[in-house]
């Protein structure tokens, strides 16, 4: 009979493994550090995937989908193009920003344009803290393998950074005294002022005491006091 594989226990596999990625990098991780990670044997680790590449791809899934539905053990591991490829497709798919993108497609006024900045800080937050182990997975791996390091910077961050940075030059182009911050600049820090209030303190060696819904309003605070600071607008 062949043995019965478990869907928490993939669950349990696919998050040890996200962690030894976020803290060696894709290139370096074995399967020996995940199955120590997930408290398996190789073996066991082995029914479940046949190899990183199949991890990698379920790590980036499993934030925004039922990972263990309708699979068949073990599950198989993509080529690298395949991989980069159905990678490129989660993630386009599911890092959104839905009011960032609603306030893109329509006309709005200004007034209507800067009071959205606290809903769009919010759903950054929420999509940025729900995602932070996988993003650190990639951002680690992405130090050495150029192909991933494509996938981060310029399929994930990069689009971030262009509507961000379209959002605010409609801001600016509604108010009656623009920011003297450039608009690809102040994208720029609302982006990684959210990054590490919602991702970056968790491994910081000192990180502020509190708990998420607090460390979301900080960030929502920050950002919107910035934003609304350079309006010239008192």
């Amino acid at each position: 009979m062949p043995p019965r594989r478990r869907p928490d226990r993939l669950l349990a596999i696919v998050d040890a493994a996200t962690e030894v990625f976020a803290q060696e990098g894709f290139g370096a991780a074995q399967m020996t550090d995940i199955a120590r990670m997930a408290n398996l044997s190789v073996g066991t680790l082995y029914n479940y995937v046949e190899g990183k590449d199949a991890l990698l791809l379920l790590s980036a899934e499993r934030p925004f989908m039922d990972i263990c539905a309708g699979r068949e053990f073990p599950i198989a591991a993509p080529d690298r193009v395949e991989l980069i490829s159905r990678l490129e497709e989660t993630l386009a798919e599911h890092i959104r920003i839905p009011m960032l993108e609603r306030a893109l497609a329509g006309p709005s006024s200004g007034n209507q344009l800067i009071a959205s900045v606290d809903g769009i800080v919010g759903e950054l937050f929420d999509l940025i803290a729900s995602t932070r182990i996988g993003a650190d997975a990639l951002e680690k791996s992405a130090r050495d393998a150029p192909d991933l390091a494509a996938l981060f910077y310029f399929h994930v961050r990069l689009p971030l950074l262009k509507q961000l940075t379209m959002y605010l030059e409609m801001v600016d182009a509604a108010r009656r005294s623009p920011s003297s911050v450039a608009p690809e600049h102040a994208a720029r820090f609302v982006l990684e002022t959210v990054t590490w209030w919602a991702r970056h303190r968790h491994r910081d060696p000192d990180p502020p005491i509190l708990e998420e819904l607090e460390a979301r309003q900080v960030a929502v605070a920050l950002v919107a006091g910035f934003l609304s600071g350079g309006s010239g607008e008192q």
